[in-house]
């Protein structure tokens, strides 16, 4: 099967129905395959849809990167049509390791995205935390409890956008520009989180805020990447109360995220204070995600 033409069209809600079908089938891992992941970052990613005879095709647009292509939804896909895409397209990206053997006999570069790679975590051991792995995690909850005994743990909607907005805002300016944080990355988030909430019915997202006396300390968005995996865009948490993030995650693996054995708290972007935080939870597992490019292309 070779396409005469990728008829490429930036993606929008009129694809939703076909896509939450697709990804259903498909039930994907990677966090890029999140149906929310590709709608609440579109201003950032420009996602690109293609429909040829049986498959969905999504290319992304970011700027920091050149475009790629996400594995193909619909049937398995043939190597002669796998290689097609790649030459007009330049690279797949983001592809999970199990998807790798549909090249095998083909001269393709592979390359590993180790800053891509998802981590991946017991729901049930997150929301324990037994054992001397997790002193320092039981340690800071009890630290914020005792800062906070009256906190809430509340489930949010739509309704709590403006509340959200401003503590991201406050958030960001405690944060500032650090090696983690561009401002250039806080505005994406900004836009994306102000997405989330306007979609927040139409994509299914659910969420819940921390509070303490009425003052938010807190908040955590996330919704279904498959059947057994809950999928967290976003996690903020009061960086002047100390225990506050620890506290958060651990409630919403408690109460917010039951339905799901398996948290993916997506990728580190090769940020070492992001990654050191991300590792020190312990993942069950680290999702791979690799780069294919034709051979003898230049590997980005």
């Amino acid at each position: 099967m070779r396409p005469v033409d990728l008829p490429w069209r930036p993606l929008s809600l009129d694809d939703l129905d076909l896509l939450r079908r697709a990804l259903r089938v498909r039930n994907p891992e990677v966090s890029e395959l999140s149906l929310i992941n590709l709608f609440i970052w579109q201003d950032f990613d420009r996602p690109e849809l293609a429909q040829i005879d049986d498959f969905l095709l999504l290319r992304l647009n970011p700027p920091n990167e050149p475009p790629y292509v996400l594995e193909p939804l619909g049937p398995e896909p043939s190597l002669a049509f796998l290689l097609d895409i790649l030459r007009r397209n330049g690279r797949f990206s983001r592809l999970p390791e199990n998807f790798l053997s549909l090249f095998s006999g083909s001269e393709v570069i592979i390359r590993e995205n180790r800053d891509q790679f998802d981590y991946l975590y017991l729901r049930e051991e997150m929301a324990d935390l037994r054992g001397k792995k997790f002193d320092g995690k039981r340690n800071l909850i009890r630290r914020f409890q005792s800062l906070c005994p009256d906190y809430r743990f509340q489930i949010i909607d739509r309704s709590w956008k403006k509340e959200a907005l401003n503590f991201f805002f406050s958030w960001a300016s405690q944060k500032g520009s650090t090696e983690n944080f561009s401002p250039l990355s806080l505005q994406d988030q900004a836009r994306a989180l102000n997405l989330a909430f306007d979609l927040w019915e139409i994509l299914d997202l659910t969420g819940a805020a921390l509070t303490c006396r009425g003052e938010m300390k807190g908040f955590i968005i996330a919704s279904r990447l498959n059947e057994r995996t809950a999928v967290v865009h976003f996690l903020y948490a009061d960086l002047d109360s100390s225990g506050s993030s620890q506290t958060l995650l651990w409630e919403a693996c408690r109460q917010l995220l039951v339905s799901f054995p398996l948290i993916n708290l997506e990728q580190d972007l090769g940020l070492p204070g992001l990654r050191q935080a991300k590792l020190s939870y312990h993942p069950c597992r680290l999702i791979a995600k690799y780069d294919v490019y034709p051979s003898g292309s230049f590997a980005f």
